[in-house]
């Protein structure tokens, strides 16, 4: 009885410990995206979300109706922001991808007095 115990506990630790390096390895493959996109309504922003994450390597979409922005996080090994940016543009929207420096010129600077 305590031998069929110990050799559960084993497997049960052996499982967990598979499961979770899986899932690191998916963590680190991940990349995010954003585009600045033509969406103008709540129908736009249904259309993106049913639409979008069932693409192929996509994780999770967003979409911000006041910034007109859609991010996508994604595995970078299973599609690119190309590709997102077509299926995108598939749906009737234009899609434009937002760098980090693009979006930092749009902010104002500190003023020095």
């Amino acid at each position: 009885m305590k031998s069929n115990l110990i050799i559960t506990a084993v497997l049960l630790f052996l499982f967990s410990s598979i499961t979770l390096s899986a899932q690191e390895k998916n963590k680190k493959d991940l990349s995010t995206v954003r585009f600045e996109t033509s969406i103008d309504c709540q129908n736009c922003v249904n259309t993106i979300m049913k639409n979008v994450p069932f693409e192929k390597g996509v994780k999770d979409v967003k979409c911000d109706l006041a910034t007109k922005e859609v991010t996508v996080q994604y595995q970078k090994d299973k599609i690119s922001p190309e590709t997102l940016k077509r299926s995108i543009e598939k749906l009737g929207f234009t899609a434009r991808e937002v760098t980090e420096k693009k979006k930092e010129e749009g902010t104002p600077q500190g003023s020095r007095q």
